[in-house]
């Protein structure tokens, strides 16, 4: 198999697993949003039917099109059969499918947290608690999120410290 197969493999796994997670994300966005933000129905409705629009196109553009979207994140292939891949191909690779899922999970809980911290009003008892607590989900979740896009777009850094730890203490033939 040719790396852009295996990405194009990874990309229809991703859509699979969206497809499972999308109603329990939909009942998040829904019911958590109503229940913790005062915030008229007809906003909900729109905010929770934006997010299912977008999740569903992005479940049908890694179904139907994995191979272009394994080309974007790996370049072209040649036309020639493929030569064994380098670890650090599959390295890059994994970082890549794992910064995937990092992101699928992190951006909803983005997006639920910044519209919880924008509706939060003062008929709350602890709303100061409510705040704080929100504004570090929205840190953290925005944290998740950078190093999701970290991944995904190379992650150099990390297949370097990787490597490095790997053969650490080995000493070198010519040392």
């Amino acid at each position: 198999m040719s790396p852009q197969q295996i990405v194009a493999v990874g990309a229809r796994l991703l859509a699979a697993w969206l497809v499972v997670h999308l109603p329990g994300q939909i009942n998040q966005f829904y019911f958590f949003i109503s229940t913790g933000v005062d915030a008229n129905s007809a906003s909900l409705l729109v905010f929770t039917g934006c997010a299912l629009v977008v999740e569903i196109l992005l479940i049908l553009s890694l179904w139907f099109f994995p191979l272009i979207i394994a080309q974007k994140l790996l370049g072209a292939s040649s036309v020639e059969p493929p030569a064994p891949a380098s670890p650090d191909l599959w390295l890059g690779m994994g970082c890549a499918l794992i910064g995937l899922w990092v992101l699928t999970t992190s951006v909803p809980a983005l997006l639920l947290n910044l519209y919880a911290l924008i509706g939060v009003t003062d008929r709350y008892a602890e709303v100061n608690s409510l705040r704080h607590d929100l504004r570090h989900s929205v840190l953290y979740n925005a944290a998740e999120v950078a190093i999701a896009l970290w991944l995904i777009l190379g992650a150099r850094g990390f297949r370097e410290l990787y490597w490095w730890a790997q053969n650490a203490g080995i000493r070198k033939s010519g040392d």
